[in-house]
């Protein structure tokens, strides 16, 4: 049976919170890496993601078993102990705004590279076609 005691809820939020501002400075480099056109960089940022994300599901799952306590009856130690607990809710939820905000803006740079690369293959293939025609002709 899990341990749905306040503190370990408020544990487990800290842990949340902690995995999410990992997360958010991930997308961070991710984006530099994108703006940098480091691909190898942009894996190894995408592999730490990863990984992030599987431990943030790890503690998502451990969070299950509260969604169903009415949060007015969770017995705290303290107003102090349940006020940062609260912190820490708000604090992921805007961590998880960003994050998402992140990965679309991230999502949007990578979609305008490559059409940015196609175009230039377009010309390259076009000028070489030219080329071509022009050499048979000699």
């Amino acid at each position: 049976m899990p341990d749905t005691s306040s503190q370990a809820l408020a544990d487990l939020m800290r842990k949340r919170r902690r995995c999410l501002e990992q997360l958010r400075a991930l997308g961070l480099r991710q984006a530099e890496s994108i703006e940098a056109g480091d691909l190898s960089g942009l894996l190894g940022v995408i592999a730490a993601k990863q990984q992030l994300i599987v431990a943030l599901q790890a503690v998502e799952k451990q969070l299950a078993p509260f969604h169903q306590q009415q949060p007015e009856a969770r017995d705290w130690p303290s107003a102090a102990a349940r006020a940062q607990c609260a912190a820490d809710a708000e604090a992921c939820r805007q961590l998880i705004e960003e994050v998402m905000a992140m990965e679309t803006e991230g999502q949007r740079q990578i979609a305008e590279r490559r059409d940015a690369v196609a175009g230039q293959l377009r010309t390259a293939a076009a000028a070489s076609r030219v080329r071509e025609a022009y050499m048979s002709q000699k």
